[in-house]
C-alpha cells in the first residue's frame, strides 16, 4: 500500500513538472514577444514625437510657461501606427522645465519615412491652451 502511494506522488510530481514546463515554454516566447512589440510601440512612439518635442522647445509661449530647459516625460501616451512608411500618431507627452509641468497633444503623420507634426498644443501647468505651429505641415493631409 506505501509503495503504491509513493508510486501516486511521483506520477503527480511528474505531472505537475510536466505542466510547469509547458507553461515556462509557452509563456517565455510570449513574454519576447510582447517585449519586442512594446519597445517597437515605443520607437515609433518616440520617432513621432520629435517633431512636436522641437516644437514646443522652441515656442516661446511654452518656454515661458515652464522654463528652459524643456524636458520630454516617459512613457510617451497615445499611439502611432505606421506602415510601409507611411502612419499617423495621436500622442500625449508629458513635458517639463523647472517652473512646471504641461502636456502637449500632437497629431502627426508619416510619409517617405519622416514624420511631420500636423496638430500641437500644449496645456500649460495653469491649465491654458496654446496651439503651436507646427514646423512644417505641408506633409499633412488632415
Amino acid at each position: 500500500m506505501r509503495q503504491f502511494q509513493e508510486q501516486r506522488n511521483g506520477d503527480r510530481a511528474r505531472l505537475r513538472n510536466a505542466l510547469v514546463l509547458a507553461v515556462v515554454l509557452c509563456a517565455f516566447p510570449a513574454l519576447i514577444l510582447g517585449a519586442l512589440d512594446w519597445f517597437m510601440t515605443s520607437a515609433r512612439k518616440q520617432a513621432a514625437a520629435g517633431p512636436g518635442i522641437f516644437a514646443a522647445q522652441s515656442s516661446p509661449a511654452v518656454v515661458a510657461s515652464l522654463g528652459t530647459p524643456i524636458t520630454p516625460g516617459w512613457p510617451i501616451g497615445g499611439w502611432a501606427h505606421s506602415r510601409h512608411a507611411e502612419g499617423e500618431a495621436r500622442l500625449t507627452i508629458r513635458l517639463s522645465g523647472p517652473k512646471g509641468q504641461g502636456r502637449l497633444m500632437e497629431i502627426a503623420q508619416q510619409h517617405a519615412k519622416i514624420w511631420s507634426a500636423c496638430r500641437l498644443e500644449f496645456i500649460a501647468p495653469d491649465g491654458q491652451r496654446i496651439e503651436l505651429k507646427p514646423s512644417s505641415v505641408g506633409d499633412c493631409t488632415h
